[in-house]
């Protein structure tokens, strides 16, 4: 019997996977577009399109990284949606990672815009194992000036998406690990969890094993 894996069935699972991820703005059909054609005219359509263009080129721009937007506006509506998607694939180096990121702003009054947003995050690590992180962060309402948008979008990528990951990792190695463990061994002897003395043997056996 043929394979099921034809050609179209390829491209529709990889433009499934894109929309779904957001992966679909690295595209050369991804240009920003509104659903009404006076977006020349409109100067909030203009600060953000300027705006994500200067994002993207200081913090999205590091070597090897693909990264491209997408903004759209609804009609009347007042609404704007900006949506981010940044990827660097490693296979080389063992790694692979992407950020996908949308952000809903919707215009009230004396240049002000209320933004929500929600950020996702998946890294792969397969150099002598198979590990992998994936993480969503729902981004809280707030009210800003339209001045302040992009200040507040570094805000919370810092503070509420990253901040808590380097919180978590810090202490891996100590309580987290440690909750992973039984109370009490089937040894009936309970573990140590000096992490400290633990690393310091191993440092002195690698010594000992060095100088045989």
């Amino acid at each position: 019997s043929g394979s099921a894996l034809t050609l179209d069935w390829i491209h529709n699972v990889q433009t499934e996977y894109n929309a779904r991820t957001g992966r679909e703005v690295l595209g050369p059909e991804s240009d920003t577009d509104a659903t009404d054609t006076d977006t020349d005219t409109d100067p909030l359509y203009k600060s953000l399109n300027d705006g994500m263009k200067n994002h993207i080129s200081q913090y999205y721009s590091s070597q090897g990284v693909q990264s491209n937007y997408s903004l759209s506006r609804s009609d009347n509506s007042g609404e704007y949606t900006i949506l981010l998607y940044a990827e660097r694939i490693q296979l080389q180096h063992y790694h692979a990672g992407s950020w996908t990121a949308r952000y809903t702003l919707q215009c009230q009054i004396e240049n002000s815009v209320t933004i929500t947003g929600k950020v996702r995050l998946h890294a792969h690590s397969f150099e002598d194992g198979n590990l992998q992180l994936k993480s969503t962060v729902d981004l809280p309402e707030t009210t800003i000036g339209t001045n302040q948008i992009f200040q507040q979008i570094q805000q919370w990528d810092e503070t509420v998406v990253l901040q808590p990951l380097r919180d978590v990792y810090t202490d891996m190695s100590g309580d987290i690990l440690k909750k992973l463990r039984r109370v009490m061994p089937v040894t009936r002897t309970r573990f140590d969890w000096n992490v400290q003395g633990h690393r310091g043997i191993r440092e002195l056996g690698a010594e000992v094993h060095n100088r045989e």
